[in-house]
């Protein structure tokens, strides 16, 4: 059984993007500065987007969230693996016309 490590967790800057910036193809949101262990993706807008890692392939779609928020974690490291230097690409599925989309990273640090 493997033991566990204390760590303390780095919040990462928040990556954030306009729900009308997003267009049919995809749109850079950021890049984050170091891997990531837990990763919000959070959408506020009232239109379904497309996240992707690369800005070519599709690889998780975003619900509707403007009236209750859509929120996405997704924990790397409950699953033994970091994300490494990641960028996020945005494009619509629908058409976003309020909200915006966060997308939050953390890492961690051992003691």
């Amino acid at each position: 059984m493997p033991s566990l490590q204390p760590s303390n967790a780095i919040p990462l800057t928040q990556l954030t993007l306009l729900g009308t910036a997003i267009g049919a193809s995809y749109t850079y949101v950021g890049t984050f500065s170091s891997s990531l262990e837990l990763m919000t993706i959070v959408s506020t807008m009232d239109a379904a987007v497309q996240v992707s890692y690369d800005g070519i392939n599709d690889h998780q779609a975003v619900p509707i969230g403007n009236s209750n928020p859509a929120i996405i974690p997704l924990n790397f490291k409950s699953n033994l693996m970091t994300l490494p230097l990641i960028s996020i690409y945005a494009k619509r599925i629908g058409t976003p016309t309020v909200g915006s989309l966060y997308v939050s990273g953390f890492n961690s640090a051992l003691q």
